[in-house]
């Protein structure tokens, strides 16, 4: 069988996880591993008749901006008389939110393919771990869950460290895919907010009060870091960073991995090349709606080209 993906908001960051991960497994196990993509869709027969594969309440998203929704499910109920949903007023997609909790059979319309979704992105699951945990800090622009995710995937590593913890967030993604992990932060009631969490998820991980630039007096042989430092507003932020990766080389194993989110990677990339990095992927550009600060994905890699 043959499947596409439909991505959710960082589609570029969702074909780079998509790539690391591969499609060997089954839709329903993969689509729980995967931070970016929202759908798994079976490509159907071009001679199928929709009409054949509708059993109860059913729908058609269009990827395409060409098809009339309102004339295909109106002739698709005058065959199977069953009753159909249609997406919101203006769009031509439904979301995965009303395709899991109304059951519904979907049809998705692509450039050149038809397909039926197969597998939807457990939206309950992926709110109770961004919305649900007792600290939480999404005043200040706090990483999504579903970012974290992909960071991982794309990170490919299976000890991760995020010598930039907050409050957990990449470290609790790594521990529900049952990765190991490892957290650091200079501020203590971070950490503290960060074993709150995890406590919360009913995870373990080793957690210290450390500063990034210094975080290799603790911990040796990681083959990924994965996180997201202080994006600004401050001064000397690049400072920062290059005296971050200057400490990782001490840590990472030849061939480790960075995935680290930027608001700026001119003048960091020019620097960590000088000390061993090579840019492997990226950077990937990601802000929320409205968002102030856009976040520059980057994937460093540590050893020989």
């Amino acid at each position: 069988m043959k499947y596409k993906f439909i991505f959710g908001n960082a589609p570029e960051l969702a074909q780079a996880e998509l790539n690391a991960v591969g499609t060997d497994l089954p839709p329903q196990e993969l689509i729980k591993k995967l931070g970016g993509t929202v759908k798994i869709a079976e490509i159907l027969p071009e001679d199928i008749k929709l009409s054949e594969i509708i059993k109860g309440d059913f729908g058609v998203s269009d990827l395409t901006g060409k098809v009339n929704i309102v004339k295909l499910c109106k002739d698709i109920k005058n065959e199977t008389g069953e009753r159909f949903v249609l997406p919101k007023h203006g769009e031509k997609q439904l979301s995965s939110v009303v395709v899991a909790k109304q059951k519904l059979t979907e049809i998705i319309i692509g450039d050149g393919w038809i397909g039926k979704t197969v597998a939807v992105q457990d939206f309950e699951e992926w709110g109770r771990r961004d919305y649900g945990r007792p600290c939480a800090e999404g005043h200040i622009g706090m990483l999504p869950p579903k970012v974290a995710r992909m960071m991982i995937n794309i990170s490919q590593g299976k000890n991760i460290l995020d010598p930039f913890c907050g409050t957990g967030t990449i470290l609790m993604e790594a521990l529900t895919i049952g990765l190991n992990a490892t957290g650091s932060d200079i501020n203590k009631s971070q950490i503290e907010r960060t074993q709150k969490n995890l406590h919360w998820l009913g995870k373990t991980a080793k957690l210290y009060v450390s500063d990034a630039r210094t975080i290799s007096n603790r911990v040796k042989n990681i083959d990924a870091i994965v996180t997201e430092p202080d994006l600004g507003p401050k001064l000397n932020l690049d400072v920062l960073y290059f005296q971050a990766l200057a400490d990782w080389t001490k840590i990472l194993v030849p061939g480790g991995r960075v995935v680290i989110a930027f608001p700026s990677v001119k003048n960091v990339l020019d620097k960590a090349k000088n000390i061993g990095y090579s840019l492997a992927e990226g950077p990937y550009k990601y802000a929320r709606p409205q968002a102030k600060i856009i976040r520059n994905i980057c994937v460093l890699k540590y050893g020989p080209h």
